[in-house]
């Protein structure tokens, strides 16, 4: 049988390995750009610690309002983050969202602490207003999210 040259392997196994492994700050600019975009939208429909970027007719806000102060700030929190992964993963292909996965902790904790710096430095009340319950629903959010789609990429 014939072998394939050396110089012709690696660059085939460094193809491979960069589209398997692609790099964490690609990954994780990717993502943070879709949240931005996403966020623009999420803070249209639902006011997050009383920031609300556009005004429209549609507020969950009031609707998750309807379960209490402290449900409302954990379906908070999970739309928020859920509809920024769910953008990712329709941005990102199917090899990243794979490696999300194996980094979904990075990716939460890039999405939420940049939120928490976003809304501290629009509302410097919102410490006070801060909930752990939000911090619950965004990290669900993430996870859940990162979980599901890389589970129905992986069967596509």
């Amino acid at each position: 049988m014939n072998q394939i040259p050396p110089s012709v392997n690696e660059k085939i196994l460094t193809s491979v390995h960069t589209k398997l492994h692609p790099k964490v700050s690609y990954l994780l600019g990717k993502v943070f750009l879709a949240h931005i975009l996403s966020s623009i939208i999420t803070l249209s429909v639902c006011p997050q610690f009383g920031f609300k970027i556009f005004k429209l007719p549609i507020n969950l806000m009031h609707t998750f309002m309807v379960f209490g102060l402290p449900v409302c700030n954990f379906l908070c929190g999970l739309f928020f983050t859920t509809t920024s992964m769910l953008i990712a993963s329709i941005v990102l292909n199917r090899d990243e969202v794979r490696a999300l996965r194996h980094k979904e902790v990075l990716a939460a904790s890039v999405l939420i602490l940049s939120s928490i710096g976003f809304f501290g430095i629009m509302n410097p009340n919102l410490f006070i207003e801060f909930s752990l319950l939000w911090l619950l629903g965004a990290v669900l959010g993430v996870i859940l999210t990162v979980e599901i789609s890389s589970r129905v990429l992986a069967r596509a």
